[in-house]
């Protein structure tokens, strides 16, 4: 699910089509759940098989999408920004023994307006969002994924 902010996609539609050919798999999967649940838990065996393989399928979908994109097929979009705003995560730190602190960080992210009307989250770092100001825009370079959905290529040089 890494390679799921950089794919300008909304998450439901990769998710569906997972969910219909996980379930297809579940039907052959499930006799092989048996050597892995035990028998009193046979009403376990089709969802875990279920969950495996949609977990795997959809992985795949965005890994396969993301690296196997076409490199000849970069643009640039200059994507307007919509948003900009602050988000505070936190985080468990070890601290001791039996002791974990909790540290608070902040996500600095930016909602752009892709050309499609999709609006796409992105974090950035806190140099460049000091820059960013609402109503800019922000230079990306996209490419054509695998399965033909665009993915977005931050370490890209400019396009010859």
């Amino acid at each position: 699910m890494g390679f799921h902010h950089l794919t300008i996609v909304e998450w439901w539609k990769p998710a569906i089509i997972c969910a219909l050919l996980s379930a297809a798999a579940t039907i052959w999967l499930a006799r092989y759940m048996k050597r892995l649940t035990s028998s009193f838990m046979r009403y376990l065996e089709y969802p875990a098989a279920f969950i495996l393989s949609f977990s795997v399928l959809l992985g795949l979908f965005y890994t396969v999408n993301y690296c196997l994109s076409d490199n000849n097929s970069v643009y640039e979009y200059k994507a307007p920004v919509v948003r900009k705003y602050i988000e505070e995560h936190t985080r468990s730190r070890r601290a001791g023994r039996r002791a974990y602190h909790d540290e608070k960080y902040s996500v600095y992210v930016v909602e752009l307006k892709m050309k499609d009307g999709r609006i796409k989250k992105m974090e950035k770092p806190l140099s460049e969002y000091n820059r960013i100001k609402k109503g800019g825009t922000i230079r990306i370079f996209v490419e054509e994924g695998f399965f033909k959905i665009p993915v977005i290529k931050a370490n890209k040089k400019q396009p010859n």
